[in-house]
């Protein structure tokens, strides 16, 4: 009775143990299991992260880059505009400015543009415009031109506006023609300019 009852006992130890380790065993096929998976789907991430963060870095780049292609092109274009500018204004300004200033270069064009509008012969009212700086050098020029266009409707006022040139109003038709310094500058400089950006830069 002993033996058989010692038996039983060591029947149900050794199942007990059996099943305990086959239980142990499942528990830890199954813990690797979701351990491999999430492992996997840590390095799915990763690897989606770090695809993501490559794209990012190279969208940024190419921004960066075009930016600094924009800038550039930019920057070398007001620079060659900065040249053309300086060339164009040292090679126009100082002659036109030095012609225009001259008192008998002066009275001969007047003379010749009052002449052309002939305010005697087709009633055109005109008003000159000269310098106010070179007002004692014209004086008796205006005068002159006045009293020999006294009924001819011609007026010579000095204006501090411009410094060189001229300018003859028809206050009658409502137009003016200009020959002040600064726009014969800008005349000669839009002729000049193309050359000039030629020369300089090919092309």
């Amino acid at each position: 009775m002993q033996n058989k009852l010692q038996e039983l006992t060591d029947k149900l130890y050794r199942e007990g143990l059996s099943k305990g380790q086959l239980e142990a065993e499942q528990l830890l096929a199954k813990a690797k299991e979701e351990a491999a998976q999430i492992v996997g789907h840590a390095k799915d991430e990763a690897a989606l992260i770090l695809a993501q963060a490559h794209k990012s870095a190279e969208e940024a780049k190419k921004n960066i880059e075009g930016e600094v292609k924009s800038a550039s092109r930019q920057t070398m274009a007001t620079v060659k505009q900065a040249i053309e500018n300086l060339i164009t204004t040292k090679v126009v300004a100082d002659p036109s400015k030095g012609a225009l200033s001259d008192v008998e270069f002066v009275k001969s064009l007047v003379k010749t543009a009052i002449e052309r509008f002939n305010p005697q012969g087709n009633n055109a009212q005109l008003c000159v415009l000269l310098p106010e700086s070179m007002q004692q050098s014209l004086r008796s020029f205006a005068q002159e031109q006045t009293q020999k266009h006294l009924f001819g409707g011609l007026e010579i006022h000095f204006d501090k506006t411009f410094k060189a040139g001229f300018k003859i109003r028809a206050t009658s038709d409502g137009y003016m023609v200009s020959l002040t310094d600064s726009d014969f500058s800008a005349l000669f400089g839009e002729y000049l300019r193309p050359h000039t950006r030629a020369l300089l830069f090919g092309g």
